[in-house]
């Protein structure tokens, strides 16, 4: 077993590592917009614009979780869904299938595919926070002039 391999085993906020969030979405606005919010927590956001390179940093950095778009280029959001569940090595980890697509069998056919929650775009942003932080925990981040300070977040 490498280290890596332990690492995603164990989970990164076990050890004292900043959890990772690769968010896949072909809109650059999108991905930025979370990378924003979740620049107020301890975690480390990879963001990636199609699902071809989704799956590869899925290999490459391990997530503790992924926000994946349905519709992009170079590998729908289903494959890409499909490629990490059915690999031992990832199918641990939850994904969040975020789309405007307004399908009503849509949810259901992605749960079955093993994707761990499914929100429909435009999502508030506490809703998206809520169901990340129920696979991970999400410490804000205290910026002040001493440097930054976690803390624990707490849910409504």
């Amino acid at each position: 077993m490498t280290t890596s391999d332990a690492v995603s085993d164990l989970g990164r906020s076990s050890l004292g590592l900043r959890p990772t969030i690769l968010c896949v979405d072909d809109d650059p606005e999108i991905t930025r917009s979370i990378e924003l919010i979740l620049s107020n927590y301890d975690v480390q956001v990879v963001r990636d614009c199609c699902g071809r390179l989704g799956i590869w940093d899925v290999y490459q950095n391990t997530p503790d979780v992924i926000i994946t778009d349905l519709r992009m280029p170079e590998g729908s959001g289903q494959h890409f869904l499909e490629q990490v569940k059915c690999n031992t090595r990832t199918a641990h980890i939850p994904v969040i299938v975020l789309t405007g697509q307004i399908d009503p069998q849509l949810p259901g056919r992605m749960r079955n595919l093993g994707a761990a929650s499914f929100l429909r775009k435009p999502v508030h942003f506490q809703r998206l926070l809520a169901e990340i932080g129920r696979f991970i925990p999400l410490r804000e981040v205290n910026w002040s002039r001493e440097g930054a300070h976690v803390k624990e977040h707490i849910q409504p």
